[in-house]
């Protein structure tokens, strides 16, 4: 049985039910004019619709919050409280508000591309620093996977964009011409090739080629037009990543073949001589790849034509 105490129960107000944010920002200000026809004027609401609101306010929450004079009106104890916390939340929302202007122009947000490694050793860094600058409230999450894995990424919105290279399906995406690269050879710096300008790659399968991973667009190619020769790659090694190769064929377990940037940089730091490819297909181009173009983020967009145009100018 429930014991008497002889306080009042308190009324319980549901607020978040009973305040809209109309309401709200006419409270604030009547509060800061001392007036009612003034707050009406500043607002652009007739003083007849603002004075029914704050009545219906007062009553909703059962209690007074303005007290009327000649002088003009003046919050009770319980509307200065209101007003401070109205203040608050109107000063809130404005934040808000211009946050969604920087969300809506692209200048906030969040952008996941997945690229192949190529890319992240020969292109993006660059690009994605330029982007950077320009937009440093758009956060950019950056994958390294393989070409087929990136298309996948994109078409399941796992990512935003996607880099590959090769010839593979794409479903309903929307593909766009990116950069170029060219593959090099990379011998040990004392190999019979390392004074070469440039190898055919019928030669080169004459001697042991480090493998790459099996989906990788490079051992795909590779395979293909050593299948075209009618012959298979000898091979004793398979690693992952382009340094693994390098390193690899610095302790002599074979050849090399990865894209020249990449070539360039670890060149002249390792024991390694870098041997052109003398084969048209030695030249690849990188595709981006999205979906919808109508309907992908602001942010996305800009990154993508960020993109497009250095890819363009490369």
């Amino acid at each position: 049985m429930r014991q008497y105490t002889g306080a009042p129960e308190p009324i319980r107000i549901n607020i978040s039910s009973r305040i809209d944010l109309l309401t709200l920002r006419l409270f604030v200000a009547i509060v800061e004019e001392g007036s009612i026809a003034r707050a009406a004027d500043r607002e652009g609401i007739a003083a007849s619709a603002v004075s029914k609101r704050i009545g219906d306010l007062e009553q909703a929450l059962r209690t007074e919050l303005l007290l009327r004079h000649r002088q003009g009106i003046e919050p009770t104890a319980a509307g200065q409280a209101l007003f401070q916390h109205a203040r608050l939340i109107m000063r809130n929302l404005a934040e808000l508000e211009a946050e969604f202007v920087d969300f809506s122009a692209g200048t906030r947000g969040q952008v996941r591309i997945w690229a192949n490694e190529s890319t992240l050793f020969g292109f993006i860094p660059e690009q994605l620093a330029g982007f950077a600058e320009r937009y440093p409230q758009v956060r950019v999450e950056l994958q390294s996977n393989l070409s087929p894995m990136n298309i996948q990424a994109v078409m399941d919105n796992s990512a935003d964009i996607g880099i590959f290279s090769g010839d593979l399906p794409t479903g309903g995406l929307v593909v766009h011409s990116g950069f170029k690269d060219r593959l090099v050879v990379i011998v040990p710096a004392g190999h019979a090739l390392a004074k070469r300008d440039g190898v055919g790659f019928a030669e080169l399968l004459g001697y042991d080629l480090i493998e790459q991973e099996p989906r990788s667009s490079i051992q795909t190619l590779l395979l293909k037009n050593a299948g075209e020769l009618g012959n298979i790659p000898r091979s004793r090694v398979r690693v992952g990543g382009f340094d693994a190769v390098c390193r690899m064929v610095e302790a002599g377990l074979g050849l090399g073949i990865i894209p020249d940037r990449l070539a360039a940089k670890l060149g002249p730091v390792m024991d390694i001589a870098i041997v052109a490819l003398e084969e048209t297909w030695a030249v690849r181009e990188h595709r981006i790849c999205v979906r919808n173009d109508a309907d992908i983020p602001v942010a996305t967009r800009l990154l993508l034509r960020h993109l497009l145009e250095a890819a363009q100018a490369s």
